[in-house]
């Protein structure tokens, strides 16, 4: 039996609150919403309500501390949700680079409506940002929920969740301190857990079908849910999911792992009497806490250095995603889940901006892969160049592929393969349009997110959608929706290009591992990266990206 919470699953038991029913939308015209937790005043934008900064648990303070999150009592007066809520407590990767900012009163959600208000049957995409565990918020500007919800009535929820070592410091102390739950290291799972818990008993007011609920993220935000669908205690919770950039079958930190670094952020703190470690721990200041294990951006082949992420506990996540993927130990319900086409260009280039030398180019490869490092240098050999300069360019774009065969492409089509398995449909996506004054030529890690809300770019390309863009937004958030409703993206229309389910008959066949190339125009795709796929496919290997060597056990 898992540990609970009053109203929230964190742990191996689905506790189920029968508040929401019954409930039905009390939306006004004026974006004033009636709750089981008390009324809620949001903001009228016209075909559309944002409600901002809801509360969906007790702020995690003081005691509560690397504890689960606990539930809200009712509020008496109407709250008023016209404000962003703060991030998470988090150190700044943008201007002031390193700056402290957030709170650790964040467990907050933002949620879009359409308005007038639905009858109640309105589908609901609860959509976890980004920010490798460590940064973004609920208000992550390409994720806002406005214009989707303005054009497909669909209703839109965007949590907060625990970040850093806020959310995935694993101790033994903290291991051991409730024997009922003997784990650590995934609050911030268990806040979004605590989020969809909260938009079960409480969506039906704002015109959404608690019974009809898709998780979805991009990056961190897809590998979120694809998490949640192998923790069993998330399940019942979602009944579909949409994991964008973020295949979660790829081999994961230990307990033991994650409580070695948790033992060196005690040291740091000067917590080191493991009796007295966790009073010591959350009388920290949340910058002590952030700065005792400078977090650098991600980098390869730079040795072992800090991560933040979840942690295969043994409770959380029973096992490696892979083996519960592989022997179907996952919540079968429909899933979405695909990759961008240059998707490993972005870490290769905050890496090595200048470009890859010989010798750092082979400093990669013998620390990652190893034993096997001879075969993945027959894979991806580089090509001749006829100038250092472009010599330079060439072992960067090898090596930029090779990411996004290895974390990305190539972890999606084993996911998918696991899901068809089972017979559960899978639906497989290409993003492979290109956006000029965003990446040029380069369609890299995240950019798909502004398509499917139809948002602008901010800074630096301050970008507006055009024409063309509003189309791919018009296409994408028809198939996101559609899918949303009713567990398939298609459609009668005979104008709109048909996604063909995911198929990969035992000994392949000439109909199988179809996928849809999202572009300029939108068009069936089949076999993607189909030879380095087969290539990876006997491996069992961590992120390239990751803290440790790919190839470490």
């Amino acid at each position: 039996m898992g540990h609970r919470v009053a109203g929230f699953s964190v742990g191996l038991t689905v506790v189920v609150v029968l508040l929401s029913s019954t409930q039905t939308s009390t939306q006004s015209g004026s974006c004033l919403v009636s709750t089981i937790s008390g009324s809620i005043q949001g903001s009228d934008r016209g075909a559309s309500c944002v409600f901002l900064g809801v509360p969906y648990a007790t702020p995690p303070l003081g005691t509560l501390r690397w504890r689960p999150p606990q539930p809200l009592a009712p509020w008496a007066s109407t709250l008023n949700a016209t404000a962003e809520p703060p991030a998470c407590s988090l150190v700044s990767v943008n201007p002031p680079v390193g700056a402290i900012v957030g709170s650790e009163d964040c467990l907050k959600l933002n949620i879009w409506t359409p308005d007038p208000a639905p009858s109640g049957s309105a589908p609901v995409i609860v959509w976890l940002h980004p920010g490798s565990f460590i940064a973004v918020s609920a208000n992550f500007a390409p994720s806002r929920g406005q214009n989707l919800a303005e054009r497909t009535g669909a209703i839109v929820v965007t949590p907060n969740y625990r970040l850093g070592p806020f959310g995935f410091l694993a101790h033994r102390a903290l291991t051991a301190e409730d024997p009922a739950y003997p784990s650590s290291g995934n609050l911030g799972l268990l806040d979004q857990r605590a989020a969809l818990a909260w938009v079960r008993d409480h969506i039906s007011a704002f015109g959404g079908d608690p019974d009809n609920v898709t998780i979805a993220g991009t990056s961190a935000g897809g590998l979120s849910a694809g998490l949640h669908l192998v923790s069993p205690g998330s399940l019942g919770l979602f009944g579909r999911a949409i994991v964008q950039s973020g295949p979660a079958s790829f081999r994961w930190k230990t307990l033991l792992e994650a409580e070695a670094q948790g033992d060196a952020l005690a040291a740091r703190l000067g917590c080191t009497d493991e009796s007295q470690a966790l009073s010591c721990l959350r009388a920290k200041s949340q910058s002590d806490v952030l700065r005792a294990l400078p977090i650098g951006l991600d980098q390869i082949a730079e040795g072992p250095r800090v991560q933040w992420g979840p942690v295969v506990d043994g409770v959380e996540l029973p096992d490696q995603p892979r083996a519960l993927y592989e022997a179907g130990a996952f919540a079968r319900v429909p899933l979405i889940i695909g990759t961008n086409r240059d998707e490993g260009w972005p870490f290769v280039d905050r890496s090595f901006p200048t470009g890859v030398s010989a010798e750092q180019f082979d400093a990669v490869l013998t620390t990652e892969f190893g034993s096997v490092e001879a075969a993945v240098r027959s894979m991806y050999p580089v090509p001749p160049a006829a100038t250092p300069e472009l010599a330079l360019l060439a072992r960067k774009e090898t090596l930029a592929a090779l990411v996004g065969d290895l974390d990305f492409v190539c972890e999606t089509r084993r996911m998918a393969r696991a899901v068809e398995r089972t017979g559960t449909p899978v639906f497989v996506y290409s993003f492979e349009y290109e956006s000029g004054p965003v990446a040029g030529t380069r369609v890299i890690h995240g950019l798909e997110t502004n398509f499917v809300f139809g948002n602008n770019f901010g800074p630096p390309s301050n970008h507006l959608l055009n024409d063309a863009d509003r189309a791919l937004f018009h296409s994408m958030s028809g198939y996101w929706t559609r899918f949303a409703v009713n567990g398939h993206p298609n459609t009668d229309d005979l104008n709109v290009v048909h996604w063909p389910a995911f198929k990969h008959p035992t000994g392949g066949g000439r109909g199988s591992d179809k996928h849809l190339v999202l572009d300029q125009t939108i068009r069936e795709g089949l076999r993607l990266r189909e030879a380095f796929c087969d290539f990876w496919e006997p491996y069992d290997l961590r992120s390239v990206t990751g803290a440790v060597a790919a190839s470490m056990p």
